[in-house]
């Protein structure tokens, strides 16, 4: 009999003010991204693991993925991310829920009309987020 088990992880959602255990729904293929499914406001958000967990790119960046320091972006006209704007590629962001600062590297469209764009961020790394949702 298959089992009806759900793999889920515990983490904070920025949008409802809460603690959940949130249903794994797609895992990435950079970082070792993990993205979950909130089971209050039904938004999906990245799982990044703590620092100390280790990571199979932890040890640093290549050429395809450079890493950033802070002094190479203009962070004083970073601009808040937030899934519902758009972005441009070179673009400097700071996520607020992360406080942490990134370069917009490439845009993708997933299935369903769904946009994304793919930040290099200083402390974070390279993550996919989603842009555009109304």
């Amino acid at each position: 009999m298959p089992s009806t088990k759900t793999n889920t992880i515990e983490q904070y959602c920025s949008v409802c003010k809460d603690q959940f255990d949130m249903e794994v729904v797609k895992q990435g293929s950079s970082k070792g991204v993990i993205w979950l499914k909130c089971p209050g406001c039904q938004g999906y958000l990245p799982y990044m693991p703590e620092e100390n967990e280790e990571t199979e790119d932890s040890a640093g960046g290549d050429a395809a993925n450079p890493e950033l320091a802070l002094e190479d972006l203009d962070i004083e006209n970073a601009r808040e991310y937030s899934e519902s704007d758009t972005y441009e590629v070179g673009e400097i962001v700071h996520h607020r829920s992360w406080n942490d600062y990134g370069k917009v590297l490439s845009k993708d469209e997933l299935p369903g009309n769904r946009k994304t764009v793919w930040v290099q961020f200083l402390r974070q790394g390279k993550i996919q987020l989603l842009e555009g949702v109304e």
